[in-house]
């Protein structure tokens, strides 16, 4: 699973569907689909509880953006959603034909009114790891960040000349 899914999600998922079983009265015990009814729920709460036990690591607070690779002639282009993250929270690596990103924003929102006080802290972490589909020239590598979108532009270390094949 690659999305962004934290780990409340399931929990709330599970809370909603135990929910809604019960809101349209399948909960009742004269239903005659009652049994196969709370096998599936049964089955699906315990899909849920061992999907969470597996990796709990995987539901913590690092994210796993999703990234588009697109590769020309000359250059790999790995474009990645970075949402509120400023270029000093980003750490880019590249190395032959692996490209790694990691960012981290921690920020701290408080107000104060007369009748309130309010502080917030958020924090949000994002790794990836991409195998790019050609080596690259590390050192050559140029990457921007604007409006949350990074963008990484990598020459290759061996530029391929595309070659139209005719069909006889």
């Amino acid at each position: 699973m690659t999305g962004l899914v934290p780990r409340d999600d399931f929990k709330r998922l599970q809370r909603r569907m135990n929910r809604l079983m019960e809101d349209i009265g399948i909960s009742e015990p004269e239903s005659r689909y009652m049994p196969e009814i709370r096998r599936v729920q049964d089955k699906m709460n315990q899909l849920i509880e061992d999907f969470m036990a597996e990796s709990p690591a995987r539901f913590s607070d690092v994210m796993k953006p999703l990234a588009d690779v697109k590769e020309t002639d000359e250059e790999v282009i790995v474009t990645m959603d970075l949402p509120g993250m400023d270029k000093a929270d980003v750490d880019i690596t590249v190395a032959e034909d692996t490209l790694e990103v990691k960012a981290e924003r921690k920020a701290e929102k408080e107000e104060k009114e007369e009748e309130f006080y309010k502080k917030e802290r958020t924090f949000a972490r994002f790794e990836r790891s991409l195998t790019l589909p050609a080596e690259v020239k590390a050192e050559e590598a140029k990457a921007s960040l604007k409006d949350g979108v990074l963008e990484v532009h990598l020459p290759k270390v061996e530029v391929t000349a595309r070659k139209k094949v005719t069909i006889e």
